[in-house]
């Protein structure tokens, strides 16, 4: 699959991660980084553990990392995700709710980052 074949599959936004890196090769580096962040799997143990802080940390991280990356789809699904951990002390029930959609940004990017020519 071509870097901008991914972006399609990942309802991304090609042509603004070409406009914010400049280039493909800076593009594709950065992208596979992304399964090397713990963010996620801060993400997944803390919320399992009821570590709200935790959790509003890390996912607060993803929420930096996908926009810079143009992964509009779990930018948006973080940054709800966010909202319902910023200042609770325990993890609300609206939280779990809202981990469904980031698990499943994420592992749609993961799965279409394993199909991303070398």
């Amino acid at each position: 699959m071509k870097l901008n074949e991914f972006y399609v599959a990942v309802d991304g936004n090609y042509e603004d991660a070409m406009e914010r890196l400049q280039n493909e090769m800076f593009v594709g580096k950065f992208l596979r980084m992304l399964p090397r962040d713990s963010s996620m799997m801060l993400l997944e143990k803390a919320m399992a553990d009821g570590r709200a802080n935790d959790a509003f940390r890390a996912v607060h991280t993803l929420k930096g990392i996908a926009p810079n990356l143009s992964l509009a789809k779990l930018a948006a699904a973080c940054s709800q995700l966010t909202e319902a951990l910023r200042g609770a002390d325990t993890i609300p029930q609206q939280a779990r709710e809202l981990l469904i959609p980031v698990r499943q940004e994420y592992a749609r990017i993961r799965a279409a980052l394993e199909e991303l020519d070398a």
